[in-house]
């Protein structure tokens, strides 16, 4: 059954590892790290068609979408823990797959250490696998074929289940070497804007352009690992 694995030396090791945050270069690395900080869903079905459409559906609503034709493909991607833009992120896994089902995926990714929020969905899965899915933790099992609301609502839940694990784990020494990384006009800036004070506002009370603004609270955001302003109170007061 756990043969897709058994060939690699990296069974048991943990994909909760933090990955590093890819840098904002280009517009279009703008574009990606809003789609992630809205939320990243892997979308794991070995039918194509089921892939596209559902990946339509997510794009169309804002979010970021990557593709997996089956299971190994998934766990590649993690293995090689590419940087990635700071955002929530949940799994769409169909339950019936070839060579690696879904439920053996997720019994991988426990072993594993992974706290990924999981929505399974199937299109002729037993009502038994369906209760073995849920009492592994997954947020919620969608039976093929299931219209927009329905999944949009589950793929909502997913994300706001791993954004309330992540501010969990976030610990006074994460916070605290996020914090150290800033240059020290970024850490003005984050000071300001933790004040209430807008680009323009801050602009003028440091004596710099506007735009030189956004551009150092781009890279202060990015450092720090938050999508927004929000986030962006809670890194910090951790640090007190």
């Amino acid at each position: 059954m756990f043969a897709l694995f058994e060939h690699t030396p990296l069974i048991g090791r943990k994909l909760a590892l933090p990955r590093s945050v890819r840098s904002v270069v280009t517009i279009q690395d703008e574009r990606e790290a809003a789609r992630h900080a809205r939320g990243h869903i892997a979308v794991i079905d070995d039918d194509p068609s089921v892939r596209t459409a559902v990946s339509a559906i997510l794009k169309h609503e804002g979010y970021a979408v990557l593709e997996f034709a089956s299971a190994a493909e998934f766990i590649e991607f993690e293995d090689q823990s590419e940087p990635m833009f700071p955002g929530p992120r949940c799994l769409l896994l169909d339950v019936k797959m070839p060579s690696t089902s879904g439920l053996d995926l997720q019994r991988e990714l426990q072993k594993r250490g992974s706290a990924l929020p999981i929505v399974f969905m199937s299109g002729g899965s037993s009502a038994g696998e369906a209760v073995e899915a849920m009492k592994a933790g997954a947020l919620d099992f969608l039976i093929k074929p299931f219209d927009d609301h329905q999944l949009l609502e589950s793929i909502t839940n997913a994300l706001s289940r791993h954004q309330a694990d992540v501010r969990k784990s976030l610990t006074l020494n994460d916070a605290a070497s996020r914090f150290a990384s800033l240059s020290a006009r970024e850490s003005q800036i984050a000071r300001l804007v933790l004040q209430g004070y807008m680009n323009q506002q801050i602009a003028d009370q440091l004596g710099i352009a506007e735009r030189t603004v956004k551009l150092h609270r781009m890279h202060m955001m990015r450092k720090l690992g938050a999508a927004n302003v929000i986030e962006l109170v809670r890194i910090l007061d951790a640090m007190h």
